[in-house]
């Protein structure tokens, strides 16, 4: 097999140890021999880069998730997202943010490292690329070694990857989940969790992008008011919603008893 780089990124991150979760704004440098390879690439919103991780190892088969924790139990690498690895290739997607010079990317949410060659190019598309029902690993222990602000923005992620935007609803609901996950014990996204969403149409779409809750697999219920509900067996916590801020930030900022109040009800116990 032969092959060659197509581009190189520009980042200011230069050591993965410096590397936050959710990445940062970069730019793709596409070498001029390509050019014409970018025609229509503007029409996409996503892109999915395939990079070569050219300071991985490539002699380890287990891992461990250390952005997160060291304490984090090893896994073998092909159920890891983890830059080690037998052939270093890795495959992202990014959000283009625009192109200058006819040759330059610049893209949001890049996690990889200044001067990573990278391979191929390919435009995301939502109904091959997008498979809403797939299931991983339960991540519990994993959000309990997570630092508030790192579990936040993984959450915010989630939120506006299936709503498309950040806005005060999924701000809310971030912090609603936030609070569920605390109270719970537990990942919000494994099976044993139900949503009831409430009426706000962006809280719903949040907190079902966050949870994997939808009718057809019984974990999306209908809403029965303004109320949020999420429920784990034998515990719900019900938020009773007030008057969010007027601004994304003073959401994120605010006080959880100034955003709603929680209620813990014990169906098992009726």
């Amino acid at each position: 097999m032969e092959i060659f780089p197509i581009g190189i990124v520009h980042s200011s991150i230069r050591s993965r140890s410096d590397m936050p979760v959710q990445g940062v704004d970069a730019e793709i440098e596409v070498f001029p021999d390509y050019v014409a390879a970018l025609d229509g690439i503007k029409e996409s919103s996503h892109l999915i880069l395939i990079c070569w991780l050219h300071e991985a190892d490539r002699n380890v088969l287990k891992a461990v998730s250390r952005k997160v924790s060291v304490d984090l139990p090893e896994r073998g690498v092909f159920s890891l997202r983890s830059p080690v690895r037998p052939n270093p290739l890795s495959m992202s997607v990014v959000r283009l943010c625009g192109l200058r010079e006819g040759r330059i990317l610049n893209l949001a949410n890049v996690d990889l490292i200044d001067e990573t060659p990278v391979i191929d190019i390919k435009p995301y598309q939502r109904g091959w690329d997008c498979i809403f029902s797939a299931t991983g690993h339960d991540r519990t222990e994993k959000i309990r070694k997570m630092g508030p602000g790192e579990y936040r923005e993984s959450l915010i992620r989630e939120a506006v990857n299936y709503h498309g935007e950040l806005c005060l609803g999924v701000a809310v609901a971030v912090r609603i989940a936030e609070a569920a996950a605390r109270i719970l014990g537990c990942d919000l996204a494994v099976p044993e969790v139900a949503v009831a969403p409430g009426t706000d149409p962006c809280i719903a779409d949040a907190l079902i992008g966050i949870t994997g809750a939808r009718p057809g697999n019984r974990r999306l219920r209908h809403p029965g008011g303004e109320d949020c509900i999420v429920a784990a067996p034998g515990m719900e916590v019900i938020f009773h919603l007030r008057d969010a801020p007027e601004s994304i930030e003073a959401v994120l900022a605010a006080r959880e008893e100034s955003l709603f109040d929680c209620e813990l009800a014990f169906p098992d116990d009726r």
